[in-house]
């Protein structure tokens, strides 16, 4: 009797622990036992929104939905010897349990991805900083570390990942580049959820509109020497040592092509912030304010589409999460440059209106001598200046559409429109490139990749 009884106690044992484990009990268990965390679903905030909220209900439950963050950066200077920090905006557009739209689209198993602009966290992207760190604020006032993942200059987005931290999330939709005519962002009401001016502000909510439906054209410049002196020596920062004469160069750090005018009020600090349509999609990202010394105190503030990282989000979830090898094309990865109408514009202007027509744009020389067919180029298309063995195109010549396979031929107008198109290209497609020659005679050329 006592040895059954013993028996039925084992089994009983047995039985506990087997559903212990069944039950997934033992997982947060074993995970607290050697201090691990988990990661449970977390909540699409665009999901809740109900038929019965406007635009001021949506933007306030996302203000306190904690899918919004402060972004800081630092990195040490090394020509000014301290360290430097600075801060932006990010909203998270995937986290645990997202999914996207399309049939094989990636699920991200933890931690979050953020947006933000790539001006936020271009240290990264300097020879002139080292020992750089990316950490995102939360709500609740504590700082997560987080890692840059992919960015794109002349777009102006960037993504960073962050393994300590589930954040709830908000959905994207096109409604600025490859969306239909009747769903583009026209004149409507947009929110955006930001931090400026400092961290003390972190997710400001401002609600707007959209100014203009026409996109437009920013730059950022300065006039610089590319050189210091120190202790008598010729100091060069991110500029070719083979130019250091006294003429002064311009720095284009970014031509912004395909800006949205924005009627919110934004100061410093909010750059990356989520813009967010009346339906509470994220649409943009706050980019840039004009000047408003020469918009006689009116301010002009632009954004960016976000559709550039609806294009990457589930390579960059696949290559972070699943050791996937997706590449991601840019004109970087290529190794082409080029110029469209805009770029040779300001080009022009430069020579005729400052008298120092040489300028930088993104560590390149461009100069009225060597380019001066290119920067009379003021037709629709992009000009290429330089190729490589990668993408064998002709040199003055100009891209006028793509196909990528069997699809139907896009037209290049401008920079982005080739931007645009190269996102979408897979490893193994095939590009068809129509492109101008010099003698203004248009052929195909088929490219793999």
């Amino acid at each position: 009797m006592k040895k059954t009884w013993k028996a039925t106690i084992l089994t009983l044992v047995i039985v506990l622990a087997m559903s212990f484990l069944l039950t997934g009990c033992a997982i947060p268990f074993f995970n607290n036992l050697f201090n691990k965390r988990t990661y449970s679903l977390t909540n699409c905030l665009t999901e809740n929104i109900t038929s019965d909220m406007n635009v001021y209900d949506i933007a306030k439950s996302y203000r306190d939905g904690n899918a919004t963050v402060a972004v800081t950066v630092e990195g040490y200077n090394k020509t000014q010897k301290q360290t430097q920090s600075w801060h932006g905006s990010g909203v998270c557009v995937a986290s645990n349990g997202y999914k996207t739209s399309l049939s094989n689209g990636y699920q991200a198993s933890k931690g979050s991805y953020i947006v933000t602009n790539y001006h936020v966290i271009d240290l990264f992207d300097s020879n002139e900083f080292t020992d750089c760190e990316i950490n995102i604020l939360t709500e609740d006032e504590i700082f997560y570390s987080a890692d840059l993942l992919w960015y794109n200059k002349d777009l102006d987005v960037a993504v960073i990942y962050s393994d300590e931290v589930n954040l709830n999330y908000v959905l994207m939709k096109d409604r600025l580049v490859d969306c239909s005519r009747d769903d583009r962002l026209d004149y409507e009401q947009i929110f955006t959820i930001g931090t400026p001016l400092d961290l003390d502000y972190i997710n400001r909510l401002t609600v707007g509109n959209v100014a203009s439906n026409n996109p437009m054209m920013f730059y950022t410049s300065e006039k610089i020497y590319p050189y210091t002196t120190l202790n008598g020596q010729v100091q060069f920062t991110n500029y070719p040592s083979s130019y250091n004469s006294r003429t002064p160069y311009t720095v284009l750090s970014n031509l912004y092509e395909d800006v949205v005018d924005i009627a919110l009020g934004i100061t410093p600090g909010n750059s990356g912030g989520g813009c967010f349509d009346a339906n509470g999609y994220l649409v943009g990202l706050v980019a840039l304010g004009g000047d408003v010394d020469t918009t006689n105190g009116n301010p002009i503030n632009g954004m960016v589409s976000i559709y550039p990282i609806m294009k990457v989000i589930d390579k960059l979830i696949d290559n972070n999460e699943n050791n996937g090898k997706n590449k991601i094309y840019t004109f970087e990865s290529l190794d082409i440059r080029g110029l469209d109408a805009n770029e040779a514009w300001y080009a022009r202007y430069l020579k005729e209106e400052t008298n120092y027509g040489n300028y930088y744009l993104d560590g390149n020389l461009y100069s009225p001598l060597n380019y001066m067919k290119a920067f009379s180029f003021d037709q629709e298309g992009y000009y290429i200046l330089t190729t490589s063995s990668k993408i064998a195109l002709d040199k003055d010549a100009y891209i006028t559409s793509c196909r990528i396979n069997f699809g139907e031929n896009v037209d290049i107008i401008d920079r982005n429109d080739l931007i645009y198109l190269l996102l979408k290209v897979n490893e193994g497609d095939k590009v068809t490139f129509t492109c101008v020659n010099s003698l203004g005679v248009a052929s195909d050329k088929e490219i793999y990749f």
